[in-house]
């Protein structure tokens, strides 16, 4: 299993099972903090955790990770995300032997990438920004992006629109994380912010949509999303990798909008376009909706192989995305 090193502080608890291979069970209280109180029933290489703390996880998702040699500073492997609220989960299948488990927070938006940043707006606030490298995004090399307040960035000209349709309709080249009728305005918004970093050793362009409000100054939730463009000219001249990074999801249109026009996201060169399933269905990308909601995708089968809750990947090649 891959070793999950992008989890964030603070770890709440840190609690050891002996996994039993009989039928026998032990019981009682692991660990506890004034975070949480977490307990385990053991059985038959079956592990039962109930979570007990303030709220519980109400205000945010907890991360369950499991190692079998405490000494290792790293190593911890992700194994579960747990819903908003929930208080009890089900592990099966452990190895045989001794074993460690923590609660922690996973953060899928990725630190940097926010020299700059767009002013406090609506829809308007737009800004073409210059790439650290060239990117062929359907069979045209880019060098710049227009970074666009509502969720996404274009490549023909800015877009302002706050209305989510398929992706195509709009006739030009996009890649939308999260498009929706984004308002900075509000007290305790956020703004967006964008700018150059790298990422494993390669040079990347990103723009974070990070605590951002909502139509018409609304700050009573929030959107946490961040897109990646990760440069892979090393395979191929104009090669790239590309995230979608969510953290929190708790909004889906403003108040001229309600209440039928769900975010969109996903990508189109202006013709076609790849959205990411359930793309325009009401509730489908909240973290309330622990189905279907962004932040608790994890990507197990693609050649990129991330196991970071929230993140989408992307590879382009030749100007193309491969098969998701």
């Amino acid at each position: 299993m891959k070793c999950l090193r992008e989890f964030s502080l603070p770890l709440f608890v840190v609690v050891m099972g002996i996994f039993m291979a009989s039928a026998s069970e032990l019981f009682g209280q692991l660990s506890s903090s004034n975070q949480f109180d977490l307990k385990m029933a053991l059985t038959n290489r079956v592990a039962i955790f109930t979570i007990n703390g303030v709220a519980t996880n109400a205000n945010g998702p907890i991360d369950l990770f499991f190692k079998t040699n405490f000494t290792d500073p790293g190593g911890w492997a992700w194994q579960y995300r747990c819903p908003l609220g929930q208080s009890n989960l089900v592990m099966s299948n452990l190895p045989p032997g001794q074993g460690f488990f923590t609660l922690g927070i996973t953060n899928a938006i990725r630190p940097g990438f926010d020299e700059f940043l767009l002013p406090a707006e609506d829809d308007d606030p737009s800004t073409n920004a210059s790439l650290p490298f060239a990117m062929n995004f359907f069979g045209t090399a880019w060098s710049n992006v227009w970074v666009n307040n509502n969720g996404n960035v274009t490549f023909d000209y800015p877009q302002s629109s706050y209305s989510p349709s398929s992706l195509n309709s709009l006739g030009v080249r996009i890649i939308a994380p999260f498009w929706a009728d984004v308002d900075t305005r509000g007290a305790g918004s956020g703004v967006v912010k964008y700018g150059s970093g790298t990422v494993n050793g390669h040079n990347a362009f990103g723009v974070d949509w990070v605590n951002v409000g909502y139509f018409s100054q609304h700050t009573d939730k929030l959107l946490s999303c961040q897109l990646i463009i990760i440069d892979r000219s090393e395979v191929a001249p104009g090669d790239f990798d590309m995230e979608f990074n969510y953290d929190r999801v708790q909004w889906e249109w403003g108040d001229a909008n309600q209440p039928n026009t769900p975010p969109r996201a996903g990508f189109s060169d202006g013709t076609g376009d790849y959205e990411l399933p359930d793309s325009g269905l009401i509730g489908a990308f909240l973290d309330s909706n622990p189905v279907t909601g962004l932040i608790y995708h994890v990507d197990h089968n693609s050649a990129a192989g991330s196991r970071v809750p929230g993140r989408f990947i992307f590879l382009f090649r030749d100007g193309t995305p491969l098969s998701p």
